[in-house]
């Protein structure tokens, strides 16, 4: 009887982990913002800079008066970064707010906590949401798709390919 509890428990907890992951990757962003979408079709954000550090990344803004609030919970940043054209990365720096963190748990499920690193996470199959505290008054949240690593890998591959062929 013991055993039969244990297992319908598991069967429950797998279900409900799933729909929230699910949840995460349905959303897929922030906002209106998604991830792996062109960022070129979002009238709402500026170029900032390139990343110099990385070929073909870019940093993107918010236009004034874009992005301002999450609800009633201030923004104080929004960073979104884009790999050929595509957003792979957007970060929101926000106030930290006890109905903003309940209000993700609600729709995301229950939060990890991350033993080596100083944030806590919820993740998906395409979409990791990081939760950082900055100080005592501010969070940082950072979406990141878990399939741009496979793609830059994948080009790199192509451009060694291409060069080799030259030989």
């Amino acid at each position: 009887m013991r055993t039969l509890f244990t297992l319908i428990f598991f069967a429950v907890s797998i279900s409900a982990f799933s729909q929230f992951s699910q949840e995460l990757d349905k959303r897929n962003g922030f906002k209106d913002l998604k991830i792996l979408t062109s960022i070129s079709s979002y009238e709402s954000l500026e170029y900032w800079k390139a990343d110099k550090s990385k070929a073909e990344h870019a940093i993107y803004k918010p236009k004034k008066g874009s992005y301002e609030n999450i609800g009633k919970v201030k923004i104080y940043k929004l960073t979104v970064y884009s790999y050929r054209d595509l957003i792979f990365k957007i970060e929101v720096v926000a106030a930290q707010d006890e109905n903003l963190f309940r209000s993700l748990e609600k729709a995301y499920g229950k939060i990890r906590s991350s033993i080596a690193a100083t944030y806590s996470y919820w993740e998906g199959e395409k979409v990791r949401l990081n939760y950082e505290t900055i100080g005592s008054k501010k969070i940082k949240l950072t979406y990141v798709s878990k399939q741009i690593k496979q793609m830059i890998a994948l080009d790199k591959k192509k451009a060694i390919d291409s060069l080799s062929s030259e030989f």
